[in-house]
């Protein structure tokens, strides 16, 4: 076995710092410091641990270092540390994580192989840890090796953090409001969640007929959010919400955060703002309401509603905000069949060009090849930007998102990428994303690594360039240049095919993603409750938002086709953590997948079109 000699280089979206109760931290030099070893999730052949040092001494260090041994388990990976050794394991602080205040703790994760053994908790020894420390028997309190939400306790906040605790506080809702759905009256349009299991429920509320609950937590991240849309740089906002725990849980503590959307700066955490700090209760309702001003360099992203505890349970209703809201602040609150939140329903290009008629069935569009690498620089620093220089000339006009398809793939990549050295690829991708995010900084989607599981295509190239931890690699350059974008891990039929090996390889990546991408092109004969099965179980274990990427069904029999829209469909649509659905081709010999058009050249449309026209489209 080799020996683990990287350190993993830390992003915002991969931290383990971020946690209601987490700060960064150091070790007292006269006493030594408390660890924990915590299993954060586990699936048959692997697992996703992490080490927590709190300084509980009298003093800070501004340096820490561990080590564990396995009896039948291995590292394969981490984040937040740099490691060494090939168990025993070594683990020491980063450049930006080696400070330890007294009281704070700081966290570190990774990934690990069972090898046919149960997941291990070992002992944790070194300089930091008192010479060992017995491993936790359920999962540490700052753990995040998957979507981080959470504000950091040291970010400094340009409002005060206001702590409300009375169930009764005289409090006013702004005559201003312009929270949408903030009863969660409709559904759950607007509200979401960082992980975990949101649903509407009836069983509790403060007013109306329902609030939104959140369950099955496993970290502190793991919280409700609410969308208000865009806010104003500069303006305060008058911000509350209500929450209660579910029956029999004991008081705990929870925050109400302002989150912006990442900047490209992975050393701070400024767009996290705390907001309000209550102590919750199972037994009546308590008010969240603080002030939050709008600044920095990137817009607005969401409000969190997040416990210290791993594990609660909790509803939010009636979430307000007054303030002068922005003109696209109510952009995600139409609703659509069903009820749900409006998605985008997208498609793709037409043999290299967008049809007339594109704009009257299709509010989102993905290039099919024009985008790939391999199309645009065919020949080494020429490129041909004129095919997808149209694509996002008609998207702004019409005003519909653009999903770039894709940064790194090992299928229709440009050949003379064989003849260069490790060093000159590794240069020429970053060249290709910087290049691409220059011209195109308003890409709302990227499909940034595609069909990266081992027998599907991986990008050889890149693993070259950059190592075994290729796929980080690549998305920290698309963060790098295009830090506003969705960055989307996508993959073939991962519905369908290889599912457990995708969860695996996407939980590998930790938050170097922001989604996944599922391509849907072989789902023909699979029932409703399949699909809904295999998505639920890459929601619960990636715990990333879902776009289904390359939805088609090819059969030349139109009721075949037809059921098969009526089987899937509604199961994308009603999902709370599918954010879009892309078909993949809508003209009847046209398409990648034999019969797979939805209508004839001349327009007429096949019965699943004319289906979804009436139930989705045309809502």
């Amino acid at each position: 076995m080799h020996k683990l000699s990287f350190p993993i280089h830390h992003l915002k979206r991969s931290s383990a710092l971020i946690g209601a109760g987490i700060a960064m931290a150091v070790l007292s030099s006269n006493a030594m410091s408390a660890c924990t070893y915590a299993i954060e999730s586990e699936w048959s052949s692997g697992f996703i641990a992490n080490i927590t040092i709190k300084n509980d001494t009298g003093a800070p260090l501004n340096s820490w270092n561990v080590n564990w041994q396995y009896v039948n388990n291995r590292m394969a990976g981490g984040w937040n540390a740099n490691f060494s050794g090939n168990n025993p394991y070594t683990a020491t602080n980063m450049s930006w994580n080696g400070s330890i205040p007294v009281g704070q703790s700081v966290t570190f994760g990774f990934q690990g192989n069972k090898n046919g053994a149960p997941a291990e908790r070992p002992s944790i020894n070194g300089a930091a840890c008192a010479g060992g420390t017995q491993p936790s028997s359920s999962s540490a309190p700052s753990s995040v090796p998957a979507s981080s939400s959470s504000v950091v306790s040291s970010v400094a906040s340009s409002t005060p953090v206001v702590s409300s605790s009375s169930s009764s506080s005289g409090y006013t809702v702004p005559a201003n409001n312009f929270a949408q759905n903030g009863g969660v009256e409709n559904n759950l349009t607007n509200w979401g969640s960082t992980a975990a299991t949101l649903t509407r429920s009836t069983q509790d509320k403060r007013s109306g007929s329902a609030s939104a609950l959140i369950s099955g937590r496993t970290a502190n991240w793991h919280g409700i959010t609410f969308n208000v849309g865009s806010l104003v740089n500069g303006n305060q906002y008058d911000v509350a919400v209500w929450v209660k725990l579910a029956p029999g849980t004991p008081d705990s503590v929870i925050h109400l955060t302002g989150k912006r959307l990442d900047d490209s700066d992975s050393s701070t955490y400024n767009e996290y703002t705390r907001v309000s700090t209550v102590t919750a209760s199972a037994n009546e309702w308590r008010l969240l309401q603080g002030y939050y001003t709008q600044s920095g360099t990137t817009g607005f992203q969401h409000f969190i509603i997040e416990a210290e505890s791993t594990s609660v349970s909790y509803y939010a209703d009636d979430f307000s905000i007054g303030g002068q809201a922005a003109s696209s602040s109510s952009s995600s609150s139409s609703s659509s069949a069903g009820g749900t939140q409006r998605k985008f329903i997208g498609n793709i290009t037409t043999s290299g060009a967008v049809r007339s008629d594109f704009i009257n069935y299709w509010n989102q569009i993905t290039p099919e090849n024009e985008g790939k690498w391999g199309s645009v620089e065919g020949t080494r620093d020429v490129y041909n930007w004129a095919p997808v220089d149209r694509i996002y000339a008609y998207a702004r006009q019409h005003k519909i998102p653009v999903k770039a398809h894709t940064f790194v793939w090992g299928a229709q990549s440009p050949s003379w990428l064989n003849n260069l050295s490790a060093t000159e690829t590794a240069a020429e991708i970053e060249e290709w994303i910087r290049d691409y995010c220059t011209r195109y900084p308003d890409t709302a989607m990227i499909d940034v690594v595609n069909e990266a599981v081992p027998g599907h295509q991986p990008a050889g190239y890149a693993q070259r360039a950059f190592g075994n931890n290729w796929i980080q690699r690549v998305f920290q350059l698309a963060r790098q240049y295009c830090p506003n974008s969705i960055l989307i891990l996508n993959d073939y039929n991962n519905i369908r095919w290889q599912h457990n090996e995708f969860i695996a390889l996407a939980k590998a990546q930790g938050n170097y993603i922001d989604a996944v991408g599922l391509q849907a092109h072989e789902l023909k004969g699979m029932t409703a409750a399949q699909v809904k099965t295999a998505i639920d179980n890459i929601w619960n274990q990636v715990g990333k938002p879902i776009y289904i990427s390359e939805y088609d069904i090819g059969d030349t029999n139109d009721q075949v086709q037809l059921q098969n829209f009526q089987a899937h469909f509604p199961v994308f649509w009603d999902h709370p953590h599918v954010k879009g659905i892309t078909i993949w081709g809508y003209v009847n010999g046209r398409t990648w997948i034999e019969g797979s058009g939805l209508i004839y050249e001349n327009g007429t449309p096949r019965p699943a079109m004319t289906w979804l026209l009436n139930n989705y489209i045309n809502k």
